[in-house]
């Protein structure tokens, strides 16, 4: 990228080679991945102009790296949301229209300072390669914006364009172990969309900028995602669901100048067909400080497990819903039912607080939806073994939704 570091030239090209298929000094690991080094000693920070491209079989070992994004930005008007619960400050100017102006970035190749290549628009599925590993690294996406800045100008990181750290899609076989995510603006640390078997574990999740143009249920630190009109990186917008994945051992929390996440994981984005339903997920043994929103919160994800996660202080502990199939329009229209199937909310500790917006929700809520005369229900069903305490909604810490059948023989959980 012309501008760049020397050092940060020379990362481009080893990952480039890599996605060639050229080794370098480092070899190969035992999955088959090119492995590509970008710490070393002495190593400077790398100073991203451009999204980092990383091809498939490659291992980016980013052990003791620093990377910060200084992607070239354009303002944008933003409409303020007002519909949904925010935390009270800071507080954004807005003309009559609602409408405040904010930076975007321009320039790059996409709005996240790493993504996998995929190689036409026309990529749908998991056809983009795979078998990608990244270990380590710190990813701050906003510092080289905001450092100078003091009050309220730093918490919104007014400079700052809204950006993700780390994104996949239409991918497979994706490892992310050790990183630490500091302060990201609005969107996601890691954003798995159209992914099938990744893994995302011993990782860092600190401190987050809250989007004021949606509502908290959006602010995942890992987001389960699927390519739609509105949300899709690169390939087709074809629906395609995250399936497989595995969440193991993170810590979500505040950093020293931003507030923590309002989730853990989630996923806000229901499909427009049937059958679109991100399946086969465990989450397991993380830890999540005073989340803003339910720190657990994967909507439209069947044959799901959330067991052994620790939350302490969140406006909400662990959150699932089925999402109706709804084609888009204004407004978009109800389609068919997505029912989940096996969802198991088992030895997990929930400490409620209310919230700085003053909101309280359950330690755990499990919905159903009934939309658009179709039942998307939740069956086969287990919460048991779990700590709640802390605050509660109207005296209850539990909530199930009417169309929640629970697995015979084992009562579900409540107050």
């Amino acid at each position: 990228m012309p501008g760049e570091a020397a050092h940060a030239r020379r990362l481009r090209k080893a990952l480039d080679d890599a996605a060639a298929g050229i080794a370098g000094p480092d070899g190969v690991d035992s999955a088959g991945r090119i492995i590509v080094k970008a710490g070393y000693a002495g190593v400077p920070t790398y100073t991203l102009l451009d999204t980092l491209v990383i091809g498939g079989n490659t291992f980016l070992d980013a052990t003791g790296a620093r990377f910060v994004a200084r992607f070239g930005t354009v303002s944008r008007k933003y409409k303020l949301d007002e519909t949904n619960d925010h935390s009270p400050t800071p507080v954004y100017q807005v003309d009559g229209q609602r409408m405040f102006t904010a930076p975007a970035v321009s320039g790059a190749k996409a709005a996240t300072m790493l993504i996998n290549h995929v190689p036409a628009a026309t990529t749908r599925g998991y056809a983009a390669p795979g078998n990608i590993r990244i270990r380590g690294g710190e990813w701050d996406p906003i510092s080289a914006y905001v450092w100078q800045d003091t009050g309220a100008a730093r918490a919104r990181a007014d400079k700052a364009p809204p950006m993700n750290a780390l994104t996949f899609i239409h991918t497979q076989d994706i490892e992310i172990e050790g990183v630490t995510v500091y302060n990201v603006k609005w969107w996601h640390a890691v954003e798995l969309n159209a992914v099938r078997r990744a893994v995302v574990q011993d990782s860092f999740f600190m401190g987050w900028v809250e989007n004021p143009t949606a509502g908290l249920w959006q602010g995942e630190a890992v987001q389960l995602d699927l390519p739609s009109a509105n949300n899709t990186w690169a390939g087709a917008a074809d629906g395609t669901p995250t399936v497989d994945v595995r969440v193991l051992r993170n810590h979500v929390a505040a950093s020293g100048s931003q507030p923590s996440w309002a989730k853990l994981i989630g996923s806000h984005t229901g499909g427009e067909k049937a059958g679109q339903v991100h399946a086969r997920v465990l989450i397991e043994g993380n830890v999540v400080d005073d989340a803003k929103w339910d720190a657990i919160g994967p909507m439209n994800t069947t044959a799901l497990v959330i067991r052994g996660n620790t939350v302490n202080r969140g406006c909400g502990g662990i959150y699932v819903s089925p999402m109706t199939a709804k084609a888009p329009g204004q407004p978009p229209v109800s389609v068919a039912a997505n029912s989940l199937n096996g969802v198991e909310i088992t030895s997990n500790t929930v400490t409620v607080a209310r919230s700085a917006a003053g909101v309280t929700r359950h330690a755990v809520r499990i919905n159903s939806v009934s939309e658009g005369g179709f039942d998307s229900k939740v069956t086969n069903t287990v919460v048991t073994g779990n700590t709640a305490s802390g605050d509660s909604v109207n005296g209850k810490r539990y909530s199930y939704g009417p169309l929640v059948e629970f697995r015979p023989g084992v009562p579900p959980q409540n107050d």
